[in-house]
């Protein structure tokens, strides 16, 4: 065994979002989408969700605290702050301003997400992110958000995943607004990185000491041979997920196939003074013709982690070394904003743990400048399409009672957090 440390400073979290966790948001899209028949796979909806809107959020901090966590990362819901256009709700900013007191108090660091995939019900219903107006509205909502709450918040996330959120609700049908189109997909990323630029302006002017990122989901795409026509379509599909993505915010042009209102974005070149990575697995990619909607590249990797509509991929601890490595090059500091694994039974999740630690310690060996790690998630809670059945989190949630259980994997992760690292093979 060797004794794998981490730098001192080093930032041990979960990740949560309001609408998985909150409960009661019935003012934004995803309200009216769980209602239509057949949209969630199980059949269910957020609800109550794990209880955080009510007083919940305090136990659950708690918890990670005393677990020896010394950061969380949450999200704003816009719905509550701006239930309406230009109306801005006192109460709901003095709850969020509560929960960032006690998380201090607890001696946790705030990594705070603006928009985590949920739109107020007057954005969607004017277009959403297919709206050009729409990147105006959400400057002016953080610019608020910054007025109100920038004391308590050391690092800002504009967005969390915009080229997921363009491609599972604009490209494909799975999210709202499920418009089931290619080009509207493009033009939605195209309005959601203008939105980013002129966000991370609006919070840079109030909030002067903190860092502002941007997250991106970051799988690692992988030829599944040696073969020409693998490399080829395992990098056409890593260029239009991630690829044209990073090279749009670090230039300030659009990159092919994304397609704006303009090429160049005001502000948008190096708006992101970290960069937040979300990884879950590893895909193998295998050239098949039958598979145009997925740029002719079929994802071939086994085993993989599958749920209803969603393939989490491979679980491969060495994709994310190699993936952070790669991210390492835009020259900011990374955080591994979401990483975890649906295993209601616990069984995977304390080696899925230690392994992937472990390669984030790699990276950092390796040169990268990695300073955080958040595991998704703290609590059990509701997972957008796929509703309650996949289980993320390191404290199981019974929906009825509310009651919480920690799982082993729990532990596990207090010891890493407690020891600012692991012991490795």
């Amino acid at each position: 065994m060797r004794r794998l440390t981490f730098p001192v400073g080093f930032l041990w979290g979960t990740s949560t979002s309001a609408h998985q966790v909150e409960g009661g948001n019935e003012n934004n899209d995803w309200a009216d989408w769980e209602r239509r028949p057949g949209a969630i796979n199980d059949g269910t909806r957020s609800g109550a969700a794990c209880g955080w809107w009510e007083g919940r959020a305090e136990e659950d901090l708690s918890a990670a605290a005393a677990a020896g966590q010394n950061a969380h990362r949450l999200s704003l819901e816009w719905s509550r702050l701006e239930p309406e256009p230009g109306r801005f709700d006192d109460l709901a900013f003095a709850r969020y301003a509560q929960l960032l007191d006690e998380m201090r108090w607890l001696g946790l660091r705030a990594m705070v997400t603006l928009y985590h995939v949920t739109l107020p019900r007057w954005i969607a219903r004017r277009g959403g992110w297919t709206s050009w107006d729409t990147a105006a509205s959400f400057a002016r909502y953080a610019q608020e958000c910054a007025r109100r709450l920038a004391t308590r918040v050391p690092l800002w996330v504009t967005m969390n995943e915009p080229a997921a959120s363009a491609a599972a609700g604009h490209a494909l049908t799975y999210w709202p607004p499920g418009l089931g189109s290619n080009r509207m997909a493009l033009r939605a990323l195209a309005v959601m990185l203008e939105a980013h630029a002129a966000a991370y302006r609006a919070v840079k002017e109030l909030a002067r000491g903190a860092q502002i990122g941007i997250v991106l989901s970051a799988p690692r795409i992988e030829p599944a041979r040696p073969s020409v026509l693998d490399r080829t379509v395992a990098w056409a599909q890593d260029w239009a997920f991630l690829g044209a993505t990073l090279r749009s915010l670090k230039t300030g042009v659009l990159q092919p196939p994304i397609a704006g209102r303009r090429a160049r974005i005001p502000g948008l070149r190096g708006s992101f003074d970290f960069l937040g990575v979300n990884y879950y697995g590893r895909y193998a990619v295998h050239f098949d013709l039958r598979s145009p909607g997925l740029l002719f590249g079929k994802h071939v990797q086994e085993p993989t982690i599958r749920t209803g509509g969603c393939d989490w991929g491979e679980v491969s601890p060495g994709g994310l070394t190699r993936q952070l490595l790669r991210l390492s090059r835009l020259g900011v500091p990374l955080y591994v904003t979401e990483n975890g694994i649906r295993d209601s039974d616990d069984a995977l999740r304390p080696s899925f743990l230690g392994e992937h630690v472990a390669a984030v310690h790699e990276a950092t060996r390796l040169g990268a400048d990695v300073r955080g790690y958040f595991h998704w998630s703290l609590v059990d809670n509701f997972e957008w399409a796929e509703g309650w059945v996949p289980r993320f989190g390191l404290h199981a949630l019974d929906r009825r009672t509310q009651r919480r259980t920690a799982r082993p994997s729990a532990g596990v992760y207090a010891g890493i957090c407690r020891a600012n690292g692991l012991e490795a093979p």
